[in-house]
């Protein structure tokens, strides 16, 4: 990935963390920041696997993300067992977004800062493959957006 100007992996990083802020909080986890890790990072994990190949950039991502995020050792043990399922195919969207909205209902901050953040990690590397779109309009979808809004947010983290 050729960092943009005025960008980059840090910039990226930054505001990545800075919108999981409403999902994970520091320290001791409570049940719901466990589903917001587990859900996060499982679905980061069958976003990666989308394209049929885990990069290296984005295993990179991952694991700058986790220090980002600054997470105990549980947490970090947690998403990465969780980033593995997901990289494994052993979870589905439906489930993995029904634990997810059962605790963080569809419109909530929580959510959009789940979507966001798939949206921009899905597009880091400048370049969106058919599968991960395919993976990202089925999100859009089930999480009770309008397919327009996954143009529009494409469109602008492209543009940053």
């Amino acid at each position: 990935m050729s960092d943009k100007p005025g960008g980059g992996m840090g910039a990226l990083l930054r505001d990545i963390g800075i919108s999981l802020t409403d999902l994970l909080g520091g320290g001791h986890l409570e049940a719901n920041e466990e589903v917001s890790i587990g859900v996060l990072f499982g679905l980061l994990g069958a976003l990666a696997r989308a394209d049929s190949i885990v990069t290296s950039h984005e295993t990179e991502l991952v694991n700058s993300l986790l220090e980002e995020l600054k997470l105990s050792t549980r947490g970090r043990a947690m998403a990465l067992t969780a980033f593995e399922r997901g990289r494994r195919n052993e979870l589905t969207l439906d489930t993995e977004l029904e634990r997810f909205l059962a605790v963080y209902p569809r419109g909530s901050t929580q959510a959009a800062s789940l979507f966001d953040s798939l949206v921009r990690l899905a597009n880091a590397d400048s370049r969106i493959r058919p599968r991960e779109r395919e993976f990202l309009g089925e999100l859009t979808v089930r999480m009770g957006y309008d397919p327009a809004l996954l143009e529009d947010k494409l469109r602008a983290s492209s543009a940053l």
